[in-house]
């Protein structure tokens, strides 16, 4: 669904005179060749200064050893230590193989990308209030950012479903972030939403939104028909959460929890939207199962970050559960970037 805020919001897309303009308009700083290239660089400084200095301290030493003066010594393998270093940061930057543009993603059957989310820089975060510097207070208080607009759209994706998983393939991906803002912006919308905290031993949904209870939803398993006592509400947006309370078992999960599945159901009769926020799936197989209790699942990614085998691993297990529809979410992705096409700041 787009906003009447941001529907007149110019857009250029590759191939047409719009963008064009706009890349001969572009500082050469903002260069975005120049930006990855960058990003790179600080990604790979530590490999290249460590294997620089064990390739010319060792050169060195065994010089040494040998009678050789060390300032020779010194001249002699600096430049050899330099270009080994760089040779193994360049191989290792190359084999990265992390999402950058939609090219990487559409090469593997049955992804579907439902869209791709801005990276909150700064300057954006710095237009809100102080204790509202984040994902959270931007989707509720800058409904036109591009933040927010990104949120809109994957909740308008949604909006056949009643019952949807977030999932990443490994911690600190933003799927949680995700679900958060994603149930936010269809609240907006109008629907009854509620966000399930599935993931009892991080509880990163619940700190998010500053929830600290004693009971969540693992104990609510226990009485699924009383689940209206294990409800809070977010105060800004009127979001209604089942928090994970701290784990007093470590053993038990809800993969096995027998009023899982009731609890489902009965928050499916009631709410309009039931978002879960699972545990990752490539730390155990927690997660997967948890998420194949929705009607869709959406893999969330980030951008430049995310290898794409984690996420081919993550897609087929996910679509061994048959009943499952599976999809795509790329998160953080830099200013000027879309999939790696230009866009508009």
């Amino acid at each position: 669904m787009t906003s009447p805020i941001t529907s007149d919001r110019s857009r250029f897309e590759p191939g047409t005179l719009g963008a064009a303009t706009l890349r001969s308009r572009r500082p050469g700083s903002k260069s975005l060749a120049l930006g990855r290239a960058q990003r790179a660089v600080g990604r790979q400084a530590w490999l290249f200064v460590v294997v620089a200095l064990i390739v010319a301290g060792g050169g060195i030493a065994y010089d040494l050893a040998g009678g050789v003066r060390p300032f020779t010594s010194a001249l002699f393998w600096a430049p050899i230590g330099a270009g080994a270093g760089l040779l193994v940061a360049l191989l290792r930057e190359l084999n990265r193989n992390t999402v950058t543009v939609l090219s990487n993603l559409g090469k593997h059957r049955g992804y579907t990308v439902l869209g791709a989310a801005p990276e909150l820089t700064p300057q954006a975060l710095r237009e809100l209030a102080p204790d509202k510097r984040s994902p959270l207070g931007c989707v509720t208080f800058q409904p036109a950012s591009p933040f927010s607009t990104a949120f809109r759209d994957l909740q308008g994706a949604m909006r056949e479903d009643r019952l949807v998983a977030f999932i990443g393939s490994l911690p600190g991906e933003g799927a949680t972030t995700t679900a958060l803002c994603a149930a936010v912006s269809a609240a907006q919308q109008g629907r009854r939403v509620i966000v399930v905290d599935c993931d009892t031993r991080r509880r990163s949904l619940t700190k998010e939104l500053g929830s600290n209870p004693d009971r969540g939803v693992l104990e609510c398993c226990d009485e699924p028909q009383n689940w209206r006592d294990y409800i809070e509400e977010e105060p800004e947006t009127g979001l209604h959460l089942m928090p994970a309370a701290r784990m007093i078992n470590p053993w038990r999960t809800l993969v096995g929890a027998q009023g899982l599945p009731v609890l489902l159901t009965l928050l499916g009769e009631n709410y309009d939207l039931v978002v879960l926020d699972c545990p990752p799936a490539l730390r155990s197989g927690e997660g997967v199962l948890l998420a194949s209790q929705a009607e869709k699942c959406i893999a969330v990614t980030a951008w430049d970050q995310t290898p794409i085998t984690a996420i081919r691993q993550t897609v087929r297990t996910l679509q061994q559960r048959a009943a499952v529809k599976t999809a795509v979410f790329v998160n953080r992705v830099l200013p000027g970037y879309r999939f790696g096409r230009l866009r508009p700041d």
